[in-house]
């Protein structure tokens, strides 16, 4: 088997001050080098700021996508922000790469929020929780979105 394209994806949130995070993504292959920089309120939890840079795509039309970057600002990260951003981003006036580093970026930033306004700094650092202690805590956030946060079967009595 031959290797034909190979695509990385990389997303990183640093904190900008007290109240907003900042989170980039990028995608490099072959043919694109896209970066998409949310600024998000965390108590609010919403996206104040947003940019995209194309400084490598395959044709020249994709840079007027750009613009559409503009729209994600107000928005708030929760219960249908994928297809706002597909619609915001992507379609025939769009990029499908910008929509994917934008929900890319959006699913870390609700993680980093989460851990920063729910859990503490334990959520980056484990410190003396034990495996089992921090399941619990994130549980009621994170219930059955992956094995170790599976909601325990109900156990009839009698």
């Amino acid at each position: 088997m031959t290797e034909m394209y190979e695509r990385n994806i990389n997303i990183s949130v640093s904190r900008k001050n007290d109240d907003e995070i900042v989170t980039k993504a990028s995608m490099l292959d072959l043919n694109h080098l896209i970066t998409v920089e949310l600024v998000i309120d965390v108590p609010s939890e919403t996206i104040v700021g947003a940019t995209a840079q194309m400084p490598k795509v395959p044709y020249g039309i994709c840079q007027f996508t750009l613009k559409n970057i503009e729209k994600v600002a107000g928005l708030k990260i929760g219960r249908g922000i994928h297809k706002e951003l597909a619609d915001r981003l992507g379609h025939a006036d769009g990029c499908t790469h910008m929509v994917d580093l934008a929900m890319e970026a959006v699913r870390l930033s609700a993680n980093v929020i989460m851990g920063l306004t729910k859990v503490g700094t334990e959520w980056f650092d484990q410190g003396t929780l034990t495996e089992e202690e921090m399941i619990g805590r994130v549980k009621p956030w994170l219930k059955n979105s992956c094995l170790p946060f599976k909601e325990d079967e109900v156990k009839e009595s009698g």
